[in-house]
């Protein structure tokens, strides 16, 4: 083009380590003010053209606003202010289903760190570790794991028996764990089933070399010991402990001391233990009872709690000698009532007289007899003394646990007396020969100012559907003084 400008031309750089003869010259590049110009009013063009895309966009999301005045309100509240952390941790930590838990835990690490504190709570090592799904070892050994702050709970299971009958060899199992027991910075219960007692010092021994034994508060142990000195000399190491549980097995040899001196001679147990639990313990052994009269020698803290399983049957003059020396702290109790005779041992042995400060009672009525039949009339007799068993309650109590089965029986036939169904008009409502409206104004009356919740606890029925619902409805209507002051509650456990 003749008369053009030329802004610049790039020269030709021959290639360096090559011969350039012979070789075709590429014509040079050249830039005009003509082309710069054509290029500014292309960008000018391009830019107004999404100036007005942007402008259209605007008057669409404007439109939308209009429109959903009410949505976008709300959207804004929703992005306005949040849960108070504790409130939100307290949501996030009743959520009992673990695959809900999980899902919650990828939405962002504040979410993370609040459901793994639900997810990595308790961990279980076994001594037949290669029976187990999921190993624990190998992944708390891997340099990327990050589940040791948030693990309460730990369970050590020594138990080979497989079923098989063939021994059975672990190896190092429990060794190569209690390396890593210094990782374990908020553990505060430990559980310890079928060990021996060197594997039960083992852990001790652990536990002391991080001093780490005064960070358990609740212990549960089930292990074999040959003297009653060896058991009291181990419990009595956890000096922070506020829980026991023993185990179904006691001392083989030795029961307890019959010379007065060598009782004394026992190691009390730890001040701070206020709770005791026999659940796993068979009243019929002598080893239950034996534990019950360490406390009342030797024990010089309180007890506030005790779950003593068949012990106040089995052991009468054993419990109501603990009763005695701790009866004036008691302020939560379960109680195990076994049939008929169970309910009228009860009323005749008028424990709850001594725990006047008494909070909270369970009453256990489950049975343990599978035939339906027998069931039926097993259950009615139990429960026809329920009100003369709450007549003994304390004024003082705050909460009632009722743990009912009565499932087998159709809600249909037996919730009201004129009716097979469980229509809410119905005055007239018979569960046996209880009169429950007399037993509704009882609970709701003045001899129990303090009560705040009575709950009744039921199993899953697995051979009828809709009977769940029906039986919550039917306590419901057999309450409804109870339901009117919002203290009943219903609880399906499967």
């Amino acid at each position: 083009m003749q008369g053009a400008r030329y802004l610049g031309q790039s020269p030709q750089i021959p290639s360096q380590g090559r011969p350039t003869s012979g070789a075709a010259a590429s014509p040079a590049t050249r830039i005009t003010l003509n082309d710069v110009y054509a290029l500014v009013k292309s960008m000018e063009g391009r830019m107004a053209v999404h100036d007005r895309k942007i402008q259209t966009q605007e008057h669409q999301i404007w439109a939308l606003k209009r429109d959903n005045a009410e949505l976008w309100q709300e959207i804004h509240r929703l992005k306005g202010p949040r849960f108070p952390f504790e409130i939100f941790s307290s949501i996030i930590l009743s959520i009992g289903d673990k695959k809900t838990l999980k899902m919650c835990s990828l939405v962002s690490r504040g979410w993370m760190s609040v459901t793994r504190k639900v997810l990595f709570t308790r961990i279980r090592h076994d001594a037949m570790f290669w029976m187990v799904k999921i190993k624990p070892l190998p992944i708390l050994q891997n340099v990327y794991c990050t589940v040791y702050p948030y693990v309460r709970t730990i369970e050590i299971n020594g138990s080979l028996d497989d079923g098989s009958g063939a021994p059975a060899y672990p190896g190092p199992w429990l060794d190569n764990f209690l390396k890593l027991i210094p990782k374990f910075v908020a553990l505060r219960t430990l559980n310890l089933y079928a060990l021996g007692e060197y594997d039960v010092k083992a852990v001790q021994r652990s536990l002391l070399s991080h001093s780490m034994v005064d960070n358990i508060t609740e212990l549960t142990i089930d292990s074999d010991w040959d003297t009653m000195s060896e058991f009291t000399t181990s419990i009595s190491q956890f000096t922070a402990l506020k829980k026991l549980t023993p185990s179904l097995e006691g001392p083989t040899r030795e029961v307890w001391p019959e010379i007065s001196e060598s009782a004394q001679s026992l190691i009390a147990p730890p001040s701070s233990l206020r709770a005791l639990s026999f659940s796993n313990t068979d009243g019929s052994s002598p080893f239950a009872p034996t534990v019950l009269r360490w406390f009342v020698d030797c024990h010089s803290g309180t007890i506030d709690s005790i779950d003593p399983h068949d012990l106040p049957f089995e052991h009468p003059v054993d419990f109501r000698k603990f009763l005695t020396r701790f009866g004036s702290t008691l302020s939560e109790i379960k109680f195990s009532i076994s049939g008929r005779e169970g309910a009228e041992k009860f009323l005749r042995s008028d424990y709850c007289a001594a725990m006047p400060h008494l909070k909270s009672l369970q009453l256990d009525f489950w049975g343990h007899i599978f035939s339906y039949s027998y069931f039926d009339k097993s259950f009615l007799s139990k429960i026809e003394l329920l009100p003369k068993i709450l007549a003994l309650v304390p004024p003082s109590i705050e909460e009632l646990i009722l743990s009912m089965e009565p499932n087998v029986l159709d809600p249909r036939k037996t919730a009201t007396s004129q009716q097979h169904t469980l229509s809410p008009g119905a005055t007239q409502h018979r569960l046996g020969s209880i009169k429950w409206s007399r037993l509704d104004q009882l609970l709701t009356g003045s001899r129990y100012p303090s009560l705040r919740t009575l709950k009744l606890v039921m199993p899953h029925c697995y051979y009828a559907e809709g009977i769940d619902e029906e039986m919550k409805q039917m306590w419901a209507n057999l309450l409804p003084l109870c339901v009117g002051r919002g203290i009943l509650e219903t609880e399906i456990r499967p």
